[in-house]
């Protein structure tokens, strides 16, 4: 049985799963460009979520580099050609790698 953890944001209290997260990110990332890009809204809302609970910088993520400022583009049919789906997966892997423990959820109230 998969293990529950909760975390709070003021009065709310959320549960997520480690393995579950450290799943996704590995079919995430040995999807084809074209998988990738027919599930890209699903993977904008893995990522973030990823960035919430890794507590990335905002430059790292919004920045227009950032992570998911890229993947925005992705599901724009007017900014999508503008942008290298190669590279943005390159910094999906890295940057939204679940490592179990490496990560903590950033104190909220």
């Amino acid at each position: 049985m998969k293990s529950q953890k909760k975390y709070k944001i003021g009065n709310k209290t959320f549960l997520y799963n480690e393995s579950d997260l450290i799943n996704l990110h590995e079919t995430f990332c040995l999807m084809t460009d074209e998988e990738f890009m027919e599930n890209i809204l699903d993977i904008l809302h893995f990522s973030i979520y990823v960035c919430f609970v890794k507590d990335l910088k905002t430059k790292e993520i919004l920045s227009d580099e950032g992570i998911l400022h890229q993947l925005s583009h992705l599901t724009q049919e007017k900014t999508k050609k503008y942008v290298n789906v190669k590279e943005i997966r390159k910094n999906f892997d890295f940057l939204l790698d679940i490592q179990e423990g490496f990560y903590t959820f950033p104190q909220t109230n």
